[in-house]
């Protein structure tokens, strides 16, 4: 298989220009529309052979955010069209009116997702140092970054919080069953329903979250806030890129005051876990999200290796011959026939995971992680995710997660 030129062919099909805005979408019959953190996914790899489309992509999830400056999770392009607005496919169970809350205003969802875009933004940069590119997304990048720390911050701490596992990208992931007030064990329409229940009170709250949701869901995920520092991170590097000095310096210590309340608030001894604010509890919930704080360098590398020889690469827990399961063996609410994040295998864990170990020199395991990622594209194609003990695909097909093996390297 030449894999550049299969990743090639999957982006170009899986691509649309809608009245001058060029974006990918991650599959085209399930996900029809552009995706917060997959067009940051897209730029990661498109950087690595089309950096013409990895800057479109960018610059059109950056295009459109709500009125409060949020990034939404999805734009829906087609509604400048004048066409009507869709219903997300993956809420057609008879549901079409209450999905619908999710359009926050005429083609943006009312949700955002884990912030990557300043990432994915100077990585683009570094392969072509584009000034005039960087300027162009800084204004949009500033307002969400704003908006992050006004409304998504509930205490006198820098964590934010999302407030619907939606945000977290992982939708279903037993990590907030306790928080929706759901069993480790129950139906994937139990779970949705819940999530649209945090829909429609967002929408009653008139779309403010720290003064509203607080009340109703707020869980501090490691994930986001690891990737929010990171975020930060390069958001200073862009104002300093551009010109902003002040600006640079005050993101360089949000991203410091970031890691240090997720190293004070968010660690339980070996393990790091995610917070419900509303319950005042941590979510003792074992899922692939723990090894984030390698992604980040959150962990000394004593920390590390617990992680992963104790964790990461043990088959007790998460690791299986196909690679690592997004929720560990041990929990009851493993399940990998029907688990969605609750027991599959999916590419974007694994590019994080491969990311953190190189980071903390764990070269010959992150090559492991790579190798089982190709290993599942060759056995099974291009799909959203894949069953831990045969390697079968599921989900979408021609999905476009898979593109990520290329920014393994």
């Amino acid at each position: 298989m030449n894999l550049e030129q299969a990743i090639t062919d999957l982006m170009n099909n899986n691509r649309q220009t809608i009245n001058g805005h060029t974006f990918t979408v991650p599959a085209p019959d399930l996900y029809p529309f552009q995706w917060l953190w997959d067009s940051c996914f897209h730029a990661f790899f498109l950087s690595k052979f089309d950096l013409k489309q990895a800057k479109a992509e960018l610059s059109a999830v950056v295009g459109r955010p709500t009125a409060s400056g949020m990034f939404p999770h999805i734009i829906n392009w087609n509604y400048e069209s004048g066409e009507p607005l869709p219903v997300p496919s993956w809420g057609r169970e008879g549901r079409g009116e209450e999905i619908n809350l999710t359009w926050q205003t005429p083609g943006n969802s009312s949700q955002t997702q884990p912030p990557l875009v300043a990432t994915a933004a100077l990585k683009v940069f570094k392969q072509d140092p584009d000034i005039v590119f960087l300027r162009s997304l800084y204004g949009a990048l500033r307002q969400h970054f704003t908006y992050l720390a006004n409304e998504r911050t509930f205490t006198d701490e820098s964590l934010v919080y999302i407030i619907n596992p939606d945000e977290s990208g992982e939708d279903n992931s037993p990590r907030f069953d306790n928080s929706l007030g759901l069993p480790p064990q129950h139906s994937p329409a139990e779970h949705l329903d819940k999530r649209l229940g945090l829909l429609h009170q967002f929408a009653v709250c008139d779309y403010s979250a720290s003064s509203c949701m607080s009340s109703h869901f707020g869980v501090a995920d490691v994930a986001f806030n690891v990737l929010y520092a990171e975020d930060l991170v390069a958001m200073a590097e862009i104002a300093h890129l551009i010109g902003y000095p002040e600006e640079s310096k005050e993101y360089v210590q949000r991203a410091a005051e970031v890691q240090v309340d997720v190293l004070t608030n968010l660690r339980q001894g070996d393990i790091f876990f995610s917070y419900d604010r509303v319950k005042s509890t941590p979510i003792a919930v074992l899922t692939w999200n723990i090894f984030m704080p390698l992604y980040g360098g959150f962990v000394t590398q004593a920390e590390a290796e617990v992680l992963v020889r104790e964790y990461l690469f043990n088959p007790k827990y998460f690791w299986t011959d196909y690679g690592v399961v997004t929720t560990a063996k041990t929990e009851v609410a493993f399940d990998p026939e029907n688990g969605f994040w609750r027991g599959s295998i999916w590419h974007a864990p694994h590019w994080f995971i491969y990311h953190g170990l190189k980071r903390y020199g764990y070269l010959v395991e992150a090559e492991l992680i790579k190798q089982k990622s190709l290993k599942l594209i060759e056995q099974s194609g291009f799909r959203e995710y894949y069953h831990p003990e045969t390697g079968a695909g599921l989900g979408a097909k021609n999905f476009t997660w898979g593109g990520l093996v290329l920014d393994m390297d």
